[in-house]
């Protein structure tokens, strides 16, 4: 006697066996730019679910990480009262609090199944993280705006005591490069740690303390040694016009000019122009690019130890955009998915992160660079809507309230734009074969439909 699942008499049910649900499947190759616009639109409804589900914890992360950045701040210079060294050690945590706030947006909008990793390996791959985050931070001038105020508030507080004025603290110093290299030891030593296994058997507090010390290090060497790059690359032009090949150049580049006017005016025009399309290129496309590497990070930490290299291969090629995807070879593609899980190397996951980007050949990125570039100008909206609302108003007015509308526009645009880049990096990690981890992800798939 057989029931009507096929199973006989006092044997067990059987378990359907169902793997993860995906529930914007790959439907295969399509035409090009009608699955771009389609699939780009999507993105777009999927983060505004997102945001109308989640916005209330989105805007409280931001505010936190304001008043965060500024008690960060304020500390950082009564340090730099005490010394140099506590100064600057304060001073590299201030970035660190935005980062902090990215990340936890990033992670509050994901589902409970999709916690899987422990936190610890976000935490170690901080340095991996922190380089395109400072590449995202200073494109607002918010890593020069640190600088300037804690050399300013530590001129101040100097001022205001009875003590004698010391010099002020250089970015650029023998003393900074020491804090570079004293982090870079501790770093290694804590990587060294964990990697051979001594925290084995020790206490979660014990375990926990040696991740965030390594974690801190790492933060103080790339954020010191990006103050010191960004001082040194701002000091060439100085250093170069004082050069005697310097006017050499421009001697010679005068005469072309008079012998040759038609070539000068369009010499000079291409000189003109170069910064104006770097500009471009860095506010575009690397700024967008970087934002979105962190929130692959992030999130492929969560799900590559769940898709084995092969699955990645095998997803790409089979996804709607192979035309694109089948110019690159199995081997970057796998190397890409190993090292973005890599959390001991020193910039494993980052590396991983900017492959599985770039070789994606995922077409919506496009799209996505667009609708960063846009959202980072929200001030613009912002301080436009206020002055539409408040009218003409004087000067002392506008300064008053300068801090408070800039504050608002920084948390929308946080909240925005972390929102759209959970979205679409979402999106990219299912693209490899890794299950979604957004909590809201729309209406059900054909799939689960039928």
């Amino acid at each position: 006697m057989v029931d009507d699942d096929g199973r006989g008499p006092g044997r067990p049910r059987r378990r359907r066996e169902v793997g993860p649900r995906d529930p914007d499947p790959d439907p295969g190759p399509v035409d090009g730019s009608t699955s771009w616009l389609r699939e780009s639109a999507g993105l777009v409804r999927l983060a505004g679910r997102v945001l109308a589900r989640h916005w209330l914890p989105l805007l409280a992360i931001a505010a936190a990480s304001l008043l965060a950045r500024e008690l960060l701040a304020r500390l950082a210079v009564a340090a730099g009262g005490v010394g140099p060294v506590p100064g600057f050690l304060v001073l590299a945590l201030v970035p660190l609090a935005s980062l902090a706030a990215l990340v936890a947006m990033l992670l509050v909008v994901r589902s409970r199944d999709a916690r899987r990793s422990h936190v610890w390996g976000v935490v170690a791959a901080a340095g991996s993280v922190l380089v395109p985050f400072l590449v995202v931070y200073e494109s607002r001038g918010a890593l020069r705006a640190d600088l300037i105020d804690y050399v300013r508030g530590t001129l101040y507080e100097q001022l205001g005591s009875e003590a004698p004025v010391t010099v002020l603290p250089q970015i650029a110093s023998w003393l900074v490069l020491g804090i570079v290299a004293a982090a870079l030891v501790v770093r290694a030593l804590g990587a060294r740690l964990i990697d051979r296994g001594h925290l084995q058997g020790r206490s979660d507090a014990r375990a926990g303390l040696v991740h965030v010390v390594t974690g801190y290090a790492e933060a103080v060497w790339v954020t010191l040694g990006a103050w010191v790059l960004a001082g040194f690359l701002g000091s060439l032009h100085g250093w170069w016009s004082a050069r005697e090949v310097a006017a050499s150049v421009a001697q010679r580049w005068d005469s072309v000019r008079e012998q040759l006017p038609t070539l000068g005016a369009f010499g000079d025009w291409v000189v003109g122009a170069l910064p104006v399309l770097s500009d471009a290129v860095v506010t575009g496309v690397l700024v967008p690019i970087s934002m979105l590497t962190i929130a692959v990070i992030v999130y492929g930490l969560q799900v590559a130890d769940t898709v084995t290299p092969d699955d990645v291969v095998r997803a790409v090629r089979r996804g709607r955009w192979a035309a694109l995807t089948g110019r690159i070879a199995d081997a970057p593609l796998k190397l890409a998915w190993v090292r973005l899980s890599d959390t001991s190397g020193r910039f494993g996951a980052l590396a991983g992160g900017i492959s599985l980007v770039l070789r994606s050949s995922f077409a919506p990125v496009l799209t996505y660079c667009v609708l960063f570039t846009l959202l980072a100008q929200l001030d613009v909206v912002v301080w436009w809507v206020a002055r539409l609302a408040l009218g003409w108003r004087e000067e002392l007015t506008w300064q008053a309230l300068h801090a408070p509308l800039d504050g608002i526009a920084e948390m929308l645009t946080l909240v925005l734009t972390a929102v759209v880049t959970a979205a679409f990096a979402d999106r990219l990690l299912t693209r490899f074969g890794a299950a979604g981890q957004l909590r809201d992800r729309g209406a059900r798939s054909p799939a689960a439909a039928r």
